[in-house]
């Protein structure tokens, strides 16, 4: 029988953005507020080092970077050595388990999520599980072949979509494992099979014996809709095929200004979407949210660590050779920081050669995937130039130092 009241442990509910999410992130705080009477949602602002630069908003619990604490300096190491989309998604392993030294349960939620009805199962079913940690896998059929999705694009991102995860405090070494992994690997690298703290989740979840959740009203979306038909009836939004309350919806790159778009992430359109009746009714309860937290908020400022001391922007291969250096105990200067204003300019202005060989490293990596015959001809025509781009290129990449 399913259950009939919300949870009875204490659950802490968190979210990780930089402030431009704000306006998504109250929306999914007002419809966990609307369904769980008394819940807050926490906020970390991956933009904010220290609780003197957060906003006041007084319906939800902002956090700043300081949460973490990790302190300062480490902090600034990660917003250097990721991208803003890596590094909010690397600290999550930490906020859990800060979160879980006073809650018994924490669960995630991406800010462009939204509750369409109370979480009913989620206290039993994370119980339920044999470690603690609860996931919802991107599908949960096989793709029918005129769907125009694959499967194997789960290869690229992981079989779950962290969107969502609930954890409990028997997870604490699966969060400890994660975050060992995270600190320094929370990559998109495509070339080196890492996209950001999904796929090492495939590992965790048989390592430390992860819940997959099979309840098909939660994380469902534009990317799994084919399989999870939504209607109305007299209780709210259900899924067509099971029966079961849609939960949470997960809205992927809404723009309140593309209202006609269910999601603006893909080149082809996703309007058709809207035809169906459920649908529209979420995306038109959801816009409105979002256009009104829009208006009542001020402007977002720009993300702080795009640029260094001096104005200049801080490209992914800039990063990636401060990742290296940092990961080989050199300590390169931080380019946050006034007092390493010039001491950055001159690391910058010699970081010229190590790009070269990162991008030529990366470059022949790409060429023995879509050109082996060649590369393979290469080899055995040249050995000695071949011997001599191998060694510089297994000495660089993201897993060498």
């Amino acid at each position: 029988m399913p259950p009939t009241t919300v949870e009875t442990v204490p659950t802490a509910y968190f979210t990780i953005l930089s402030s431009n999410y704000m306006p998504k992130a109250m929306s999914l705080a007002e419809s966990l507020a609307a369904h769980h009477p008394g819940a807050r949602l926490k906020v970390v602002l991956i933009d904010a080092l220290s609780d003197d630069e957060l906003p006041t908003i007084p319906s939800v619990d902002l956090l700043s970077t300081a949460f973490l604490g990790l302190g300062e300096a480490e902090v600034l190491r990660l917003t250097m050595i990721y991208e803003l989309i890596e590094f909010a998604t690397a600290i999550k392993p930490m906020v859990f388990r800060r979160l879980l030294e006073e809650a018994e349960n924490a669960v995630y939620l991406d800010p462009d999520t939204f509750l369409t009805a109370p979480m009913l199962e989620l206290g039993p079913d994370l119980a339920a599980t044999a470690g603690g940690i609860l996931l919802t896998p991107h599908f949960l059929e096989p793709v029918p072949a005129d769907s125009g999705l694959s499967e194997g694009h789960l290869l690229h991102v992981g079989v779950y979509n962290l969107g969502f995860c609930a954890v409990d405090r028997r997870a604490v070494g699966f969060l400890d494992w994660w975050w060992g992994h995270l600190k320094n690997e929370c990559l998109w690298d495509p070339m080196n099979g890492l996209f950001v703290d999904q796929k090492f989740c495939d590992i965790g979840s048989v390592l430390f014996k992860a819940g997959a959740w099979y309840h098909y009203g939660y994380n469902v979306s534009v990317a799994n809709l084919h399989e999870r038909p939504i209607e109305i009836d007299g209780d709210g939004f259900v899924m067509r095929t099971t029966g079961e309350p849609l939960r949470l919806f997960h809205f992927h790159a809404y723009d309140s200004k593309r209202p006609q778009e269910l999601s603006t992430r893909y080149e082809r359109t996703t309007a058709h979407m809207l035809s169906d009746e459920a649908v529209a009714e979420i995306v038109r309860r959801y816009g409105a949210l979002v256009v009104k937290w829009e208006k009542e908020l001020p402007p977002a400022r720009p993300y702080p660590f795009t640029h260094d001391q001096a104005g200049k922007p801080l490209t992914r291969h800039l990063r990636r050779i401060y990742r290296q250096q940092a990961l080989a105990g050199q300590e390169p200067p931080s380019p946050f920081r006034a007092e390493d204003a010039e001491a950055f300019a001159a690391w910058r202005k010699a970081a010229w050669k190590p790009i070269v060989k990162d991008v030529v490293g990366s470059s022949v990596k790409g060429a023995r995937l879509v050109l082996p015959e060649e590369v393979a001809a290469f080899k055995k025509k040249f050995p000695k130039a071949a011997r001599k781009v191998r060694s510089g290129v297994d000495s660089g990449g993201i897993w060498g130092h």
